[in-house]
């Protein structure tokens, strides 16, 4: 072997570590760490938007459920109104559907709720708060003309089971 051969074999040996190759490397695994982040905040804003629509229009309907009653069909009523419940809300109209359900038969009283607006304050996939203007056409044996209360509710809704319930109603 000569001093030509040598100097061959050592070049060989001695490559440049391939930077150009290392940054693109680098950058392409960068792209697609981005990629899916990007793309798993999309998914979870979507998932949250999708959410917050199912909870409003629960939402909606519950609080024509809970403001809407007959005192000749007081038993539909309530099982309506505790089906859509959950948790601490659940348990104080359990607890207050007694006397409630005393007053409604004793003035024979009905009731008819509508939701004039509603918002979706917060939500998240597995809980939500919205807040309802409705308003509540109450009519008894001692008022000849229906009287109207303008409500302004605050609920929060939880997931459950694949359903929205509510686990608070606060007047405000």
């Amino acid at each position: 072997m000569d001093v030509l051969e040598e100097e061959a074999v050592e070049v060989k040996e001695k490559r440049p570590f391939p930077v150009r190759k290392l940054g693109f490397a680098v950058l392409a695994l960068a792209v697609l760490a981005a990629g899916a982040f990007f793309a798993w905040q999309y998914k979870t804003k979507s998932d949250a938007t999708a959410a917050g629509d199912a909870a409003l229009a629960t939402a909606r309907s519950y609080a024509v459920t809970v403001t809407t009653y007959d005192f000749q069909n007081l038993d539909r009523n309530f099982a309506d109104v505790l089906d859509g419940a959950t948790g601490e809300f659940k348990d104080q109209y359990t607890g207050a559907s007694g006397s409630l359900r005393q007053l409604i038969q004793e003035a024979k009283a009905t009731a008819r709720g509508t939701v004039v607006e509603s918002g979706l304050k917060s939500a998240t996939v597995d809980r939500a708060e919205v807040l309802l203007f409705v308003d509540q056409s109450v009519t008894n044996a001692a008022t000849k003309d229906p009287r109207v209360d303008r409500n302004r509710v605050l609920m929060t809704l939880e997931h459950h089971d694949s359903r929205w319930l509510v686990s608070s109603l606060q007047l405000l």
